[in-house]
């Protein structure tokens, strides 16, 4: 009877364990949809229809970038540590690109002061000289038809690339907007994908770029999101890595940034989601979202300049 008193008791003991990890678990899914961000301040842009946010270094100092995808100009500018944006400089690339909309969705920069715009439609990226005067380079994005992706890609110009992220392997991650939203890796013809870890961010470090002007690189891998993450995210509409090296992404449809899982494995397919903040109802529209000294900063896509802001928040805990 003893035995049996004990064997009882474990029993017992191990189902409340088992209720509670249970209920942590509900609970911890419960806070990824739980918190909301706070705006420390907000400030105008000189570029309508903001698309994407950006980092480069020139000279040594970190410098930001920012994008619209209705004229083909890109705004600079600094953040210091205390958060004060300064020195906004519009630069009209019309002599490059023509006065036609360009698509541009996505921005990144590399510690040769270079700039990489994403064109949307035309799948390409086009690599900019450190003072925004030649296209040096140009790197066209190809999706093989034996890609599951690959009719997804293709059937609808305005659901593909929106943010961009470079690695210190010569890899790229790409957002798929939405049908589905996913993280795609595109890497040379023949290479094996590595996926992310924080080691391959780019950081201060030039991207590796071969010495012809053009070049290719090929959907190797994807990642979409876990059932549980796709409704409350709904879409992907930027890409950025903080300090630390952690990967986030920002939804446009679900007004919210998630922190991602430290890595995105090659023999994975899922996107995990470690943390979801949403925005506050005054960021309508996020389509951009870049880190400077750890303190996130999202773009909004407004129809109008005096629409257009660049929100400056608190800290992601």
């Amino acid at each position: 009877m003893r035995f049996c008193s004990l064997v009882a008791a474990l029993l017992l003991s191990a189902c409340a364990v088992s209720n509670a990890t249970s209920q942590s678990v509900s609970e911890a899914e419960d806070e990824l949809r739980g918190t909301t961000t706070k705006v420390v301040e907000s400030r105008p842009l000189p570029i309508v229809e903001v698309s994407g946010l950006g980092q480069r270094r020139i000279d040594g100092a970190m410098t930001y970038l920012a994008i619209g995808d209705s004229s083909p100009t890109i705004v600079t500018f600094s953040i210091g540590e205390d958060g004060d944006v300064s020195d906004v400089q519009p630069h009209d690339l019309t002599r490059l690109f023509g006065r036609k909309a360009p698509q541009w969705e996505a921005v990144a920069g590399d510690a040769a002061g270079r700039v990489f715009v994403l064109a949307e439609s035309t799948s390409t990226i086009a690599v900019l000289d450190p003072r925004l005067e030649d296209v040096t380079h140009t790197i066209r994005l190809e999706i093989p038809s034996s890609f599951p992706l690959a009719s997804a890609w293709a059937a609808d110009e305005n659901s593909r690339g929106e943010g961009l992220v470079l690695l210190a392997n010569g890899h790229v991650l790409v957002a798929k907007e939405k049908n589905p939203p996913a993280i795609v890796e595109l890497g040379p013809r023949g290479a094996a994908p590595e996926g992310f870890r924080p080691e391959l961010a780019l950081g201060d470090r030039p991207f590796s770029l071969p010495a012809s002007g053009e070049s290719e690189l090929v959907a190797l891998k994807h990642w979409v999101l876990k059932a549980k993450d796709a409704k409350p995210i709904g879409d992907i509409s930027e890409l950025a890595v903080d300090g630390d090296g952690r990967l986030y992404l920002l939804s446009d449809q679900g007004r919210a940034i998630a922190r991602l899982e430290g890595e995105l494995e090659p023999a994975e397919d899922k996107i995990d989601v470690k943390a979801l903040f949403s925005l506050p109802s005054k960021v309508a529209k996020p389509e951009g979202l870049v880190f400077a000294s750890g303190t996130p900063f999202i773009a909004t896509d407004g129809k109008k300049v005096a629409a257009d802001a660049l929100y400056e928040l608190e800290p992601l805990f």
